[in-house]
């Protein structure tokens, strides 16, 4: 993928997981993020950083995605999630939607082009690439504020869409 579309690399290092996002941060990238992070905090990572020094754009389902993991490294007491040296893009869209207060960022020089790893996406499972969707809007919709409102309409009009999608296939199936 080129850089404009987006492109996730990841770097492991320790008991650290960094993403590093160039370009456009998107849907077609948040269900890899989602679940490469989960196997890792599962594995004994506990140190979950997305650098976004090289992001131009961040769409709402992929500001979910981090939302959600975010969450899901707090969970864990020992565990901590930052992202990294936004680009005046990101901080600007973190600060429309008022996030810059929610994310902790951490401003640090960026690690040897020979350490980074391209990591696959796009969706290969259609219903996991949905749920994610669902699940990255809710997120968005647990914020406080105008911002909050909106999402959870959207989250509660896509989560209707998802059950009755999976209604009907479970009809299909009988």
């Amino acid at each position: 993928m080129t850089a404009r579309q987006g492109r996730v690399r990841v770097y492991q290092h320790d008991q650290t997981i960094t993403f590093q996002i160039e370009g456009q941060a998107t849907m077609q990238h948040s269900p890899a993020v989602r679940q490469f992070a989960e196997q890792c905090l599962t594995d004994g990572m506990t140190v979950l950083s997305v650098d976004l020094r090289r992001c131009t754009h961040m769409d709402s389902t992929f500001l979910g995605t981090l939302l959600f993991l975010k969450r899901i490294v707090e969970r864990h007491q020992t565990g901590r999630f930052a992202l990294i040296s936004p680009s005046p893009q990101c901080r600007q869209l973190l600060q429309q939607m008022g996030l810059e207060k929610i994310f902790p960022v951490v401003d640090r020089e960026e690690p040897a082009p020979s350490v980074w790893r391209d990591l696959p996406s796009g969706p290969e499972d259609m219903a996991v690439f949905k749920r994610n969707v669902v699940q990255a809007h809710q997120e968005l919709g647990r914020l406080e504020g105008p911002a909050g409102e909106t999402f959870r309409e959207l989250a509660d009009q896509l989560a209707q869409e998802l059950a009755a999608e999976s209604s009907a296939s479970q009809q299909n199936k009988k």
